[in-house]
């Protein structure tokens, strides 16, 4: 049976609007439109080595930027702190060079500060790691850690890049192994944002996975600007963006469009999971701001509360009953809190032991992540309510240094610890 389309969203428009209305607040911030154009000056350390420090002056009107290069695995270095010969001048493009078959990354900590030198707090940041790409022996590697609270953003239709959430962190890597000429925003295949509100500092991991028997020289590139990764011109909807935000213990999702044609109204579909998606809410008709229209939705549902992780996309529906999928977002929340877990031996060998008390019956999972993000050993267990002791095996064959135990439950983190390999 054809359903009347027009007839429904007449049924359910007084409904609707007021809720919307409720939520309608001026056109979208895009925050600081931040430029990494001036020549960087060092402040303190040795030149392109851990520990060395740079000053990026006038990133925004009185906002300076500080570039900190705090680690470096796998023999990773930095040959050039921030080349734009082959990248646009506005970004921060570090070139990095990865020893024969060796995986190494740089880590850069980026923070902003008034012209006085406090921290500056950037109202809507958004990074976008550009160019991750590769071929048969190389596939590079980018990661960006801004908190809790981080929304992701990436063309999920195409197998170019693997984007891993580990924590706060999200770790990008190519696993496509075809390369792109220059490192621009016109290969989104290749690229993957993430944004936060009201923060001053974040991480930013470089480098690649070398499998070839020479060393490779990789130019990186970190772009202050968010992307469309959603809808082509054919369709009903063209989209100029789709973003979220987490505050007050909900989430805000915001869209706006270019154009619709036909355009019945939105579905707001959540997962917990990632693939099985359900309706939360139905938006109609948005506001105006120029030739732009731009729509709201607020999830505020209880359930945020116990998960770490939640996925968002919108159903687009015209008057015909066709419909049309945004890309997914994923934001990062808060774990939950209360919850210690206990590890030993601490360092450990080859065995470790896992300590927590849990609030349910039900299945855990225990994940060994390394220095680079990467999960490294997973163990599923059956957990039971109250206290458990649960031992992780096989561990010897891991390099020795610094790991994080997680424990998840329901997808949702109840505790992490670092520990140490001998």
């Amino acid at each position: 049976m054809k359903t009347n389309f027009t007839s429904l969203r007449k049924a359910i428009s007084v409904c609707v609007v007021i809720l919307f209305f409720s939520l309608q607040t001026k056109a979208d911030n895009n925050g600081y439109n931040l430029k990494f154009n001036a020549t960087p000056s060092l402040v303190s350390g040795t030149a392109l080595q851990v520990g060395a420090k740079y000053k990026f002056g006038s990133v925004a009107s009185g906002i300076d930027a500080y570039v900190t290069i705090v680690s470096a695995t796998g023999g990773a270095t930095v040959t050039k702190l921030d080349d734009n010969t082959t990248t646009m001048p506005e970004a921060f493009s570090p070139e990095i060079k990865v020893p024969a078959l060796s995986t190494g990354l740089v880590e850069f900590k980026i923070e902003f500060v008034k012209g006085s030198g406090a921290a500056q707090s950037i109202d809507t940041l958004r990074a976008t790691a550009m160019d991750i790409d590769g071929n048969s022996t190389l596939h590079e590697m980018d990661m960006l850690d801004m908190g809790a609270g981080s929304i992701l953003s990436y063309l999920t239709s195409t197998l170019q890049i693997n984007v891993v959430p580990t924590l706060t962190q999200y770790l990008a890597t190519n696993i496509g192994g075809i390369e792109y000429n220059g490192v621009d925003t016109s290969a989104k295949q290749v690229m993957f944002t993430l944004t936060r509100t009201n923060i001053s500092s974040f991480t930013y991991k470089a480098g690649a996975a070398n499998l070839g028997n020479s060393s490779a020289t990789r130019q990186k590139g970190i772009y202050f600007k968010g992307f469309n990764y959603v809808a082509a011109s054919t369709l009903p909807v063209k989209y100029f963006s789709f973003d979220a935000a987490v505050a007050d213990k909900a989430v805000l999702l915001k869209w706006i469009t270019e154009q619709e044609i036909d355009n019945n109204h939105f579905e707001v579909e959540r997962s917990f999971d990632g693939s099985s998606f359900s309706m939360i809410g139905m938006v109609l008709d948005g506001f105006e701001n120029g030739s732009k229209k731009n729509y709201q939705f607020k999830d505020a549902s209880a359930e945020l509360q116990t998960k770490s992780v939640v996925y968002y996309r919108l159903k687009q529906v015209d008057n015909s009953g066709r419909i049309s999928y945004t890309n997914t977002l994923v934001v990062k929340l808060k774990a939950a809190e209360g919850v210690q877990i206990q590890t030993s031996p601490n360092p450990f060998t080859a065995d470790l032991n896992v300590r927590f008390t849990s609030t349910e019956n039900g299945t855990a999972q225990i994940n060994i992540v390394n220095a680079n993000g990467q999960i490294v050993s997973t163990k599923i267990c059956t957990v039971s309510k109250g206290y458990n002791n649960l031992q992780v095996n096989g561990l010897a064959k891991l390099a020795p240094g610094m790991y994080v135990a997680t424990v998840m439950m329901n997808t949702t983190i109840i505790g992490t610890q670092k520990i140490i390999k001998n």
